[in-house]
């Protein structure tokens, strides 16, 4: 994490531990051998900690905001309860009365884009140009983008396409708005001025918009061909911050997770290398058994509590000894951030290849149950690349996001509308084919230290849909993602900074934030549980473009994945000119049942002023 309300945010969070105890085996191949008992088998004789672990009172357990439209079958031994995805109300039946004629529903069209000139009109573009500057300083920003259109098709040059950009978005031609930014980007890049390209790409970011209409089909087997250590074949792993007070129990009796923290398959801590000979110090045996109670796996964001070359092979060792004796899935991040100048291992990119291998190494081989993570922040990815250590030491890769509504607590470089999903896509593009990807940190606020009387509960919760939605929409290699739940402003353990820096991301009790989580939770392909994740035939729901064929007279369950350059008011999804009741928020799921023959499937999204922001259609046969 970044410093204190960056939108990537440096957190130190170093909470206690205890003793650990039997071993975790994996028996030679990816997945979790499970022994009678527990979720992870019968608990060691391992001594209590009276060290650095606390057991704090427990936190209130927040209640449930459920969607009041699904209900939860019954469980069975070999899959927990969950519930397909449902739009709020169940689509039209073939057989049922349709729904509303599209044309009652869509807005009326725009007005005419239809612009005059007087004459004489320019010969050259730079007279095109001249003329939609006039215009754009008259306020006329119709006739601007006109003008600025004619000078790109004389002369495409970055400057007339840019131009062309900026008058789309005043006009809120989205989508025309980021095409022409996308061309004069690539005459910045084609001309040697990579730098200007990439601010002109991160400037157009928040405009582009994306719809695109899916089918939810269930599909087991992995997402390639081999797995990873851990990895699930489908779906994303639900992770949580556990703070002291989220591990209960009296000393002397077997510690649990706290309510809330129990429908998580991993729970993740902050912890350090230590010298000290002190078990409880050395490794978190207390939260490990928690965790392990719990059916969870655990994530420890291990740093390195010392210079690189002070950490001996005996320190990593003891580390290691108790990991292998907790008895249950570990992910190490060692060492994460470490493209941040501000870390002290971020000093020499060489020594941090060749720490994390030699920690890598030796747990790999001393400690089975545990796989390595390795977690830059997002950035430069030619930075980033300095400091891989390669696919033999590297089992998951991961990066820390934040969704914080002013970039740096800065109220001139709003957040409001950036598209959480796109600062990962060029780290996912480069290291998915290698490794499974985590968000090993990711929160969203809804309050800014910046702007501390205003409410962002509606953004910090549209954030957290896209990028769980997003998540298993379209990175489908994507497969954990661990919620910071801390408050910022007020958290002891937060290194001190800039109020205005610091952000709420506390998910529990906020309603917004915790009413989405519950909604996508009903979605089998998040999982709340590591062992149910680990299952290879276990058939997942899975999402992928709306196909050109599906069989005539039965239900079709489908969602939509929409970025939007404004906030979403309303989404129609039609059928053969007839709207299909659709879900009000993200996956926006909706239910048809089609008949033989050929059929249309439409979809808008409106803004809060009814306008349409974006639309598509596709149309497919059903037989």
């Amino acid at each position: 994490m970044k410093k204190t309300g960056s939108l990537l945010l440096v957190v130190a969070l170093l909470l206690g531990g205890g003793a650990g105890y039997v071993a975790f085996q994996q028996s030679g191949q990816t997945g979790v051998v499970q022994p009678p008992g527990d979720a992870y088998g019968q608990l060691g004789a391992g001594k209590e900690s009276s060290g650095s672990e606390r057991t704090p009172a427990a936190p209130p357990q927040p209640e449930p905001v459920r969607p009041p439209q699904q209900k939860t079958p019954p469980a069975s031994p070999e899959q927990p309860a969950r519930t397909p995805l449902e739009p709020q109300a169940k689509a039209p039946r073939a057989q049922a009365p349709r729904g509303q004629p599209v044309s009652a529903v869509l807005p009326k069209q725009a007005e005419s884009n239809d612009v005059r000139f007087t004459a004489p009109l320019p010969a050259h573009a730079d007279g095109w140009y001249a003329l939609g500057v006039r215009a754009r300083e008259g306020g006329d920003h119709r006739k601007a983008a006109k003008a600025f259109a004619q000078a790109a098709a004389m002369n495409p040059s970055a400057a007339n396409w840019r131009a062309l950009a900026d008058e789309y978005v005043t006009l809120r031609q989205f989508n025309e708005a980021t095409r022409a930014y996308d061309r004069a980007a690539a005459k910045y890049r084609a001309g040697g001025d990579d730098l200007t390209a990439r601010a002109l790409e991160y400037r157009s970011a928040p405009y582009r918009q994306t719809l695109e209409l899916m089918a939810v089909v269930p599909k087991a087997g992995g997402t390639q061909a081999k797995l990873a250590k851990f990895e699930p074949p489908r779906g994303v792993l639900l992770g949580i911050h556990v703070g002291g007070a989220g591990v209960v129990g009296a000393w002397g009796k077997p510690p649990q997770m706290a309510a809330p923290m129990k429908p998580f398959a991993v729970a993740f801590r902050y912890w350090k290398f230590t010298t000290s000979g002190d078990d409880a110090l050395v490794f978190p045996g207390r939260f490990a058994r928690a965790a392990r109670a719990s059916g969870m796996a655990l994530h420890l964001a291990l740093e390195p509590g010392m210079p690189l070359g002070q950490i001996s092979d005996g320190i990593i060792k003891r580390f290691a000894q108790q990991a292998k004796t907790a008895d249950l899935p570990i992910f190490v991040r060692f060492a994460s951030e470490m493209n941040d100048p501000h870390n002290d291992w971020a000093r020499d990119p060489a020594l941090y290849r060749k720490t994390f291998r030699r920690v890598a190494d030796i747990l790999h081989q001393d400690a089975p149950n545990v796989a390595m993570v390795w977690m830059p922040m997002p950035g430069d990815l030619n930075v980033i690349q300095e400091y891989y250590p390669g696919p033999d030491a590297v089992d998951w890769a991961g990066l820390s996001l934040y969704s914080v509504p002013f970039e740096n607590g800065d109220l001139t470089r709003s957040r409001l509308q950036a598209h959480p999903l796109e600062v990962i896509d060029g780290f996912y593009r480069r290291y998915a084919p290698r490794h499974p990807i985590q968000l090993s940190e990711y929160a969203s606020s809804n309050r800014s230290g910046a702007s501390p009387q205003q409410d962002f509960s509606a953004y910090a919760a549209q954030q957290l849909r896209e990028v769980y939605w997003g998540a298993w929409l379209k990175y489908p290699r994507l497969k954990n993602i661990n919620w910071l739940d801390i408050d910022m402003h007020t958290d002891p353990l937060v290194r001190q900074g800039q109020v205005e820096r610091r952000n709420d991301y506390r998910l529990f009790s906020n309603p917004a934030k915790w009413k989405a989580f519950t909604e996508l939770r009903q979605q089998d392909a998040f999982y709340q549980s590591f062992r149910q994740s680990q299952c290879r035939t276990c058939s997942v729901n899975t999402a992928r473009p709306f196909p050109l064929s599906v069989p005539a007279g039965q239900d079709i369950s489908g969602v939509l994945w929409v970025q939007a350059a404004q906030p979403v008011q309303k989404v129609i999804v039609a059928l053969d000119g007839f709207t299909v009741n659709t879900g009000a928020t993200l996956p926006y799921a909706f239910n048809i049942r089609p008949t033989a023959g050929k059929h249309r499937l439409q979809a808008w999204v409106l803004d809060g002023t009814n306008r349409i922001l974006n639309e598509t259609e596709t149309v497919f046969v059903a037989k």
